[in-house]
């Protein structure tokens, strides 16, 4: 706990935590305090409206008021000793609940109940008023009740103007209070820090910060600080020979380092099969008032054919149409012609023809389903009486018979396209075990041969070092192994882009103890599903490098998600080699993927050092173009 206050965001966040609570605590109370006084005020308006009404009541005995006037202001009277008792918490409306009150409430409503209500029913009997001296008794005994109201009231008042004080000294106070804290906790670091930089921008590379004896995030940032302070003076000292080594490693990467990867288009509307053919018989039916329709697909060599959408159909003859290869011939005498064809069904012999009749059909229009990878099939529209169809509804209907055909096909394409990329991204699994497994296995292959040989030879030095080396390869295969497992397993579902880059993150920590820092900007556009999963995979596979390669402490993740999409991992490992990477640019399967999966989103990775002084920054950026719908 001692531990959890040394930070400087902790104890910022608890104050504030603990004045907030304080705040709201002392608004609620005056807020229930405020509800007791409206309360209260409205039970005295209620007992106030009782005299009033049995005055009233008094005047209604007399034989010039109706039956109805007098029974009216006796239930209201009853209404309002109901509403004193009972109370009503969104008036508000509510007696206090003193012993004292209650007492004094009860006994009102039994006198009521018991001589005020018989004595004004008898006297509207005999049309006579009633005493003034009991209802001026009853009156007094009605102020009594409300005088009592008003004391309880008067206390809570006094507890009202008591918490505002209260509030306006603590308000004060706490004031200072900040003040001080601030000044000792923030603003006193803060100008030793600002001096130190002040000092090493003006060329004083010796200039150091004292490191306070906290440890809170200041004292990080001071330690940070100095040893910033420490390399560059290191690097001004060492200048010369830095410069010769640098412009060698950037030459070189200029060199090997050029990448370009090329955009793909996918189709912008993705539709099944069935919402294409199902969505286009209805919308075909509407626009002709045609009885029925139906969509009858054949083989390429037109010896089979399938309805595989209708509308209007009798589920019968559909039935028939589904199982029976009726259609065959009708298919391939309309696909031999070069127009649409009209068939009048009573006129023709064929066992379609009898089906269509018999289920009172008398008339049909065939046109040909056709694509530039050749005849698909016919579209059939059924009719119950001999239709009026115009020429330039047969050219309208046999134009978007064509558009039809290209629909289909871009459906069977787009089919083919998610059975390509299954087969590709099983590719990049095996590329993934061959990249760990397979290089894993093998050097424990090489180990334990060794180990034999050291146990044939007796050679004890061989053979610790050999196991050694087995148990080391065994565990890093172990880590490989659950980390292919779990990048198998992704998945986005319905979470958001960042929650997933969050999720990654957190299982790198987990696996590899190294801390990432994640930085997000921008208000772009969202991505698609399948551009979510690429990155994430990219993102995924570059700490997966880190892990393996980098011996870094720290990663900071940067997503800038603006009209294109950026994302950068960098590292503070011993940084990428260039020489390595271009005589393996074959042979290293992590960055092969990385980019295969880039490409598949029209997106581009590079990989580079981080600084002059170590590090790997790997860099996805996503375009505009290649975010748009198409």
């Amino acid at each position: 706990m001692m531990k959890f206050f040394k930070s400087l965001s902790a104890r910022l966040l608890f104050l504030t935590l603990m004045w907030v609570s304080f705040i709201v605590c002392s608004v609620g109370y005056t807020m229930y305090l405020n509800w007791q006084l409206e309360a209260s005020a409205a039970g005295r308006f209620t007992a106030a409206e009782i005299r009033y009404n049995l005055f009233r009541l008094s005047l209604f005995t007399l034989p010039n008021y109706s039956d109805k006037e007098f029974d009216t202001e006796l239930a209201a009277v009853g209404k309002n000793f109901d509403r004193l008792k009972t109370g009503d918490p969104w008036l508000p409306l509510r007696v206090p609940e003193t012993a004292e009150i209650q007492e004094q409430l009860n006994r009102l409503v039994y006198q009521w109940e018991r001589d005020l209500r018989p004595l004004f029913e008898q006297a509207r009997e005999k049309s006579q008023p009633v005493r003034l001296t009991r209802l001026s008794e009853y009156g007094e005994e009605i102020s009594t009740f409300s005088n009592q109201i008003e004391q309880y009231r008067s206390s809570y008042l006094w507890q009202l103007r008591y918490l505002q004080i209260l509030l306006i000294v603590l308000a004060i106070g706490s004031l200072f209070t900040i003040i001080a804290l601030l000044l000792r906790w923030v603003i006193r670091p803060l100008d030793r820090l600002g001096e130190g930089i002040n000092r090493l921008s003006g060329g004083d590379l010796a200039a150091r910060v004292v490191v306070p004896q906290t440890e809170d995030e200041f004292c990080r940032i001071t330690t940070g600080f100095n040893r910033m302070a420490d390399r560059l003076e290191d690097l001004y000292n060492n200048l010369e020979q830095k410069v010769a080594e640098k412009t060698a490693v950037v030459e070189e990467k200029n060199r090997h380092l050029a990448q370009l990867y090329e955009m793909t288009a996918f189709f912008s509307r993705q539709r099944t099969f069935d919402e294409v053919t199902e969505g286009f018989v209805e919308r075909i039916v509407g626009y002709t008032d045609a009885d029925g329709a139906a969509i009858t697909l054949c083989d390429t060599k037109r010896e089979r054919s399938t309805v595989v959408a209708s509308c209007g159909l009798p589920a019968e003859l559909l039935k028939r149409l589904t199982t029976e290869n009726i259609e065959g011939r009708l298919c391939e005498r309309v696909l031999s012609k070069n127009y649409p064809l009209c068939v009048h069904l009573d006129r023709e012999e064929s066992g379609l023809s009898k089906l269509l009749t018999s289920s009172g059909y008398v008339t049909a229009y065939c046109f040909q389903i056709r694509s530039a990878m050749g005849d698909i099939g016919i579209y059939t529209l059924l009719f119950r009486k001999d239709p009026q169809l115009s020429s330039q509804t047969v050219q309208l209907l046999e134009s978007i018979s064509t558009h039809l055909g290209t629909a289909i096909e871009n459906t069977r394409l787009i089919e083919r396209d998610r059975q390509f990329a299954v087969i590709q991204e099983r590719q990049l699994l095996a590329q993934g075990l061959h990249d760990s497994i397979a290089q894993a296995l093998s050097f424990l292959n090489l180990q334990v041969q060794l180990l034999d040989e050291g146990i044939k030879q007796k050679d004890d030095e061989l053979r610790d070092e050999s196991l050694s080396a087995i148990r080391t390869g065994v565990q890093e295969c172990y880590e490989d192994v659950r980390e292919l497992l779990l990048n198998f397993r992704e998945r986005l579902h319905k979470e958001g882009f960042i929650d997933g880059v969050k999720t990654v993150i957190d299982r790198f920590e987990g696996q590899s103890h190294v801390s990432v820092r994640l930085q997000t900007s921008g208000p772009g556009a969202e991505l698609t599903e399948r551009q979510k999963l690429q990155v994430i995979f990219i993102i995924q596979e570059a700490l997966s490098n880190v892990r393996k390669h980098a011996q870094a402490e720290h990663v900071e993740v940067r997503v800038e998600n603006d009209d294109d999409l950026t994302v950068e991992i960098i590292d503070d490992g011993i940084g990428i080699d260039e020489r390595v990477v271009e005589a393996r640019r074959g042979q290293h399967v992590g960055l092969s993927i990385m980019a295969e999966r880039a490409s598949r989103i029209g997106a581009n990775v590079s990989v580079e050092r981080a600084s002059p002084i170590g590090g790997t920054r790997v860099k996805l950026v996503l375009p505009a173009s290649a975010r748009r719908p198409h």
